[in-house]
């Protein structure tokens, strides 16, 4: 039960992802004037469902070690199989954007243009199964 500003009480049921934050990865090409999105098996619905490149920031020393640039670069390329570009994070330093009112974890977002395509990306974690939509 949380006490809303206002005095009402409401039941909520509060999801605590593990790790530091997000990062989601809008992926854009200038030459093509197309995104490349990420059509995903989304087990909460049991629906394939299109989004953006993204994901959990690992505490992990030996994955992220928090680092939610480092993050967003591998979710980019494990999803999409893209890499470099021109990188933008659409949020200041130390500046979050709440996933929702229920979630506890806080997302970066990034713009990046013009990546390219690896042919030896990052393999996808083994809870993902994703298409690439271009």
């Amino acid at each position: 039960v949380v006490e809303m500003p206002n005095g009402n009480e409401v039941d909520y049921d509060i999801v605590d992802q593990k790790g530091a934050g997000a990062a989601i990865i809008f992926a854009w090409d200038s030459n093509t004037k197309t995104a490349t999105l990420t059509k995903e098996y989304n087990p909460g619905c049991h629906k394939m469902l299109y989004g953006l490149a993204a994901g959990i920031v690992e505490t992990d020393p030996n994955k992220h070690n928090s680092d939610f640039d480092l993050a967003a670069r591998h979710e980019l390329e494990e999803e999409c199989h893209l890499i470099g570009g021109s990188w933008y994070r659409l949020v200041h330093e130390g500046v979050a954007i709440p996933m929702d009112k229920y979630v506890v974890t806080q997302i970066v977002a990034y713009l990046v243009i013009n990546a390219e395509k690896t042919n030896n990306p990052r393999p996808l974690d083994a809870e993902e199964d994703i298409e690439i939509i271009e």
